[in-house]
């Protein structure tokens, strides 16, 4: 092979390279490729989880100040018809409070709604300066008819419960109180109630 081959093949190979740099083919950009077709693949179901809900900040009731136009204002004279405390919700089910009223002295609270079936009223009474002379009295009242629901008569500190098998109602509580240093009145239902609300 002679020099001037060599030289010819390597100008060849010199002119082809500059050409090709000069003239170089677009480079292929991501995504311009061929599709690929996705394999199916069976949709996910995905089972609702009862989400806890947010815990519940009952209602405060108050006392109202204008009551004469309620249909019952008085407390009757004899509340221990109505019996002692009901026996406990069986069952370990969280009991749900919706409403609550916390005073020292008696009164009577404004008009409150109940949508649950059934439910309940707890009192708890403190007395520690006189708590042999605590007395507690309350009334449950159904707006509409005035008639008393439920009543409580409890000498000394102590509680009472009383289960409420009427909802979806008005109603109003009469306090009477002597001697007593402070008093709570839970309204509790239960969660069956308490997400199938009455209206």
């Amino acid at each position: 092979m002679d020099k001037g081959d060599v030289f010819s093949i390597l100008a060849a190979l010199i002119i082809v390279s500059v050409l090709a740099l000069v003239f170089r083919p677009p480079v292929a950009e991501a995504g311009s490729e061929i599709p690929e077709i996705p394999t199916p693949t069976p949709p996910v179901t995905v089972l609702p989880t009862e989400t806890p809900a947010a815990p519940l900040e009952p209602q405060r009731l108050s006392y109202a100040t204008r009551v004469w136009d309620y249909p019952c204002c008085h407390l009757p004279g004899n509340l221990t018809l109505y019996g002692g405390s009901d026996p406990p919700w069986k069952g370990n089910q969280k009991v749900i409070a919706f409403a609550y009223i916390e005073e020292e002295r008696g009164g009577i609270t404004e008009v409150f709604h109940v949508p649950y079936a059934v439910w309940r009223i707890n009192c708890s009474v403190s007395s520690t300066i006189r708590p042999e002379a605590a007395h507690f009295r309350m009334a449950l009242v159904e707006l509409e008819s005035g008639t008393i629901v439920e009543g409580a008569d409890l000498h000394y500190p102590g509680s009472i419960v009383k289960n409420v098998e009427r909802g979806g109602k008005d109603f109003y509580l009469i306090v009477s109180v002597d001697e007593v240093d402070s008093y709570r009145i839970t309204l509790e239902t239960l969660p069956e109630y308490f997400f199938t609300p009455l209206g």
